[in-house]
């Protein structure tokens, strides 16, 4: 059975208990060591959902998506597309999955072949999948680029010719062109201008509207994340510590690292003047927040306990000593935290 056509379910893509140790020795003669860069994450996405996946560098969100969309094998745990396991899945399986699960990367430039033309580039998964007929492929990918908002003036122009915004384009163009049910989107935004960024992201919410695509959408900008996300997952150090419906989160969030996370984002308080000037004015003033103290602590020497409590100022007696379970509050339905104050040790 194909992979696009397993029984469809609410959910359409899971991850389990997904671990990822890179394993290298210190020095000649040296033990051998792990650095944990996953380190047992789980979490579902559904149909037509959004979920935004935050934190800070180094938290594994990349090494996350690169394992979700099986362009690297696990040290353990499974994904599961519609069921069943991609690392399970034959040949012919695989392919479909290629097809249905496609990936955006961070740096537009580095992901397009700078020997290859606009329309090589957006026409190969179209051949590969034999999703057009040759004499229709080129009015397949003057339609793709439409949707990103370019023309087909540009189809036999080459990657270097185009500012890193149109590159983005030209690769979410390509990711389209398969017709996929999930993007998983890696910083799709970070190496451009704001601006620019702003236009992204409106084509990936339009699309999404208009295909009611799944996305993973990994960032380290919370106000995209809280603008494009039905749910959003807070990773540390290889691990989920939260996880919740965005408008909920935004509002509350519950671990002592989110919260201080999103304190770090800079708010706008509006403040009147009058006086000289014929009418009011608002004025943007930026709020100093305090982000979490400290560095994050190497993945290659996770501290025991709870992995943020050497920059945690709730931290308590069992932090140090025992790693808290992600799980549901009580009195707080659909939200998962991993954090002593909420689920006493």
């Amino acid at each position: 059975m194909d992979a696009l056509t397993l029984p469809l379910t609410s959910t359409l893509i899971k991850a389990q208990d997904l671990r990822r140790y890179f394993p290298f020795k210190k020095g000649l003669f040296g033990r051998e060591m792990a650095l944990k860069a996953v380190d047992g994450v789980s979490l579902e996405v559904a149909e037509d959902m959004v979920l935004g996946v935050v934190g800070e560098s180094g938290s594994g969100k990349s090494t996350l998506a690169r394992m979700v969309t099986a362009l690297d094998r696990p040290t353990s745990g499974d994904v599961l597309f519609r069921g069943k396991s991609v690392f399970k899945m034959d040949r012919h399986e695989m392919k479909q999955f290629r097809r249905a699960v496609q990936i955006i990367f961070q740096d537009p430039f580095a992901s397009l072949n700078p020997r290859a033309t606009v329309f090589d580039t957006i026409a190969e998964p179209l051949r590969i999948h034999r999703l057009a007929e040759k004499k229709n492929i080129e009015g397949k990918v003057a339609g793709l680029l439409k949707d990103v908002g370019l023309g087909p003036e540009i189809l036999r122009r080459y990657p270097h010719e185009f500012s890193g915004g149109q590159r983005q384009r030209i690769c979410i163009a390509r990711a389209l062109a398969v017709s996929p049910r999930l993007i998983v989107a890696d910083e799709p935004l970070s190496a451009l201008d704001v601006s620019i960024q702003a236009q992204i992201l409106n084509i990936l919410s339009g699309l999404k509207k208009r295909d009611r695509l799944s996305f993973i959408f990994i960032s380290h900008d919370l106000r995209v994340v809280e603008y494009l996300s039905d749910e959003v997952a807070v990773m540390y150090l290889g691990k989920i510590v939260e996880r919740s419906g965005a408008e909920r989160l935004f509002e509350k969030p519950l671990h002592p690292y989110s919260t201080g996370l999103f304190a770090s984002v800079p708010a706008i308080k509006v403040k009147e003047m009058s006086g000289a000037l014929p009418e009011k004015m608002k004025i943007a003033e930026e709020l100093k927040k305090e982000a979490p103290k400290g560095d994050i602590p190497s993945p290659i020497d996770v501290p025991p306990g709870c992995p943020f409590h050497t920059r945690c100022p709730k931290r308590f007696a069992p932090c140090d000593k025992v790693v808290p379970p992600l799980m549901e509050p009580a009195g707080l339905p659909g939200r998962l935290v991993a954090c002593h104050l909420w689920n006493p040790y």
